[in-house]
Parts: C-alpha cells; structure tokens; sequence
C-alpha cells in the first residue's frame, strides 16, 4: 500500500520536473533547435518529457486524494498509471542531450561551409543515417575515444555522451570523413576529427532546412548545457 508521505513527495518533485521540462521545452521551441532534423528531435523528445511528468503528476495525486480517504485499491491503481506515464522517461532524457549534441554539431557544419565557402555543388560521399548522427555528435570539434567492448565512448569533450560501434567509426575513417589516431600514450584511447568532407558528407545528409540568415562564429546552448546538468 503506498504511504502517503511518500506519495505526496513523489507528487511535488514530478510537478517539479514537469516544470523545469516545460521551461526547458519553451526554451528549444524558441531556438534555433527546429531548423535541424536533431533539434526536431530534441523538441519532440521534450514535449513527451513534459507530458508524461505532468500526467504522472495528476496519477500521482490522485493517489493521495485515494489514500486520505481510505481507498486503497483505487491509490495502488492510481500509482501503477503514474508509473506507467513515466516508463522511459530516463532514457528519454539521455537522448534529449545525444539530439540537442547532433544538432549543435549540424550548426557547426553550417558555420564552417560558410566560412570557407564550401559550395553545395562540390561533391559529397554519402552517409548512412547512423554514420550521419555520429558525424553530428562529432562535428563540433576534436575529441577522444576510448574502446569498450566493441564500441567506442567519447570521453572529452567532457559533455559528451556518443557511443558508437568501432566499425562505423572505422568506415569513416577509411572514406576520410575522420580522422582517427592512436593516443600511444593511453592504451586503446583514440583522438578524433571530423574532416572538411565529413562535414560536408554531413550537411548532404541532413534533412533539416537550412538557416535564413549568417551564423555567428559560436553560438550559446543554454538547452544543451542544462539538460546535462539535469544529468
């Protein structure tokens, strides 16, 4: 039987979390997060974050109304649908950051095509969609893997949370889309880069419409920063 002290603390720290979701959701709808298929992502991800909090939140006092009467077997079925709402709310929250990561990695593919004038007209390798959404987490800038059990985590940036098959990074190394080199120093550490035919493979791939005015050369990622904090 649920105790309701407990039930009435689990209920503010959902309508807590449905709050900060919310917040957090306004703050992608009003970026530029919808101008890349991942920022799309990002919002969808978000918007089912803040529903399922929010509707757990009502399961949830719905329980405590049951209990202050006495009604048990209502609270214990009002609870198991509160549980239910929040099925795969974790991972949800992992991918929020993995999506709102591709995305600023698309920015930067952006902001280096205009900077060095890479026109689309100039010939691109095609991309999978896994290999597209590595490039994306990539893309921002040199970063160190490490080899574990077949696939290779990103370990700096620090901010990072990518983990792909060795295979797939290996094949965009052996089309030049990266460069990957081991770190003799740190056993079974690899330092990687996403080349100019990476990000230009990358753009190619994307299916997010591009941006109606010129990007600045860095640009904030409040959504991105604070979803990892919330981590």
């Amino acid at each position: 039987m649920p105790d309701l002290q407990e039930t009435a603390q689990v209920a503010d720290a959902l309508r807590q979390t449905s709050q900060v979701t919310g917040k957090l959701l306004a703050t992608a709808s009003l970026s530029d997060a919808a101008t890349t298929l991942d920022g799309r992502e990002a919002i969808a991800l978000l918007r089912h974050l803040t529903e399922a909090t929010s509707l757990a939140a009502i399961r949830t006092a719905d329980t405590i109304s049951d209990l202050a009467h006495g009604d048990t077997a209502p609270a214990s079925a009002s609870l198991d649908r509160a549980a239910a709402h929040l099925a795969g709310t974790p991972t949800a929250v992992h991918r929020v950051g993995d999506a709102l990561q591709r995305h600023e990695g698309h920015l930067h593919a952006q902001d280096h095509a205009a900077r060095n004038n890479l026109g689309a007209a100039e010939p691109t390798a095609k991309v999978s969609e896994a290999q597209r959404r590595a490039l994306a987490s990539l893309a921002r800038g040199d970063a160190v893997l490490r080899d574990v059990y077949g696939r290779r985590e990103v370990i700096a940036p620090p901010a990072s949370y990518l983990s792909v098959r060795a295979s797939s990074i290996d094949a965009l190394a052996t089309r030049g889309l990266v460069t990957l080199t081991t770190l003799p120093e740190q056993p079974g550490h690899h330092a990687l880069h996403v080349t100019t035919a990476g990000l230009r493979a990358l753009l190619a791939a994307a299916s997010g419409p591009r941006r109606r005015q010129p990007l600045p050369a860095r640009r904030p990622a409040p959504v991105a920063r604070a979803v990892a904090r919330a981590r």
